[in-house]
């Protein structure tokens, strides 16, 4: 089992049935669970749901940020999306406060493109893992 794969069976399992069953996944020693390998119902998200916690965060604030083209406003939701790295995400951070610095320079690209960053890396496994999670 590779080691991004254990790590998800680690959160998923860590949600589902505690800390042990976490520990059991990180050890590799058993096949992943049928339940955990088909992934999460989050409950929120997809078409005709209720918006996960960032993806509504995003949809209302920095869009608006970003769409207003104001350095000042993209930089200080940049710096909130800094004061919030999840676990597992280590370039979380510092992509968003080179965002928010562009931001604050007035490079609105600049800062549009580590958005971009931060979305080419960690999107697809932020809403795997973690898209009800309270942001």
């Amino acid at each position: 089992m590779s080691m991004s794969m254990k790590l998800m069976s680690a959160v998923l399992l860590s949600v589902g049935i505690g800390s042990a069953g976490a520990a059991w996944a990180a050890s590799g020693t058993a096949d992943v669970p049928g339940s955990v390998a088909e992934g999460k119902d989050f409950g929120c998200g997809a078409k005709g749901q209720k918006a996960c916690p960032m993806q509504g965060w995003m949809k209302t604030v920095m869009q608006s940020a970003t769409t207003s083209g104001d350095g000042a406003k993209i930089a200080s939701a940049l710096e909130y999306v800094a004061s919030k790295p999840p676990p597992g995400m280590p370039r979380w951070v510092a992509i968003s406060k080179d965002g928010a610095e562009k931001a604050k320079k007035g490079d609105i690209d600049g800062a549009k493109a580590s958005c971009k960053a931060c979305h080419d890396l960690y999107k697809a496994e932020y809403k795997a893992k973690l898209r009800d999670a309270a942001f």
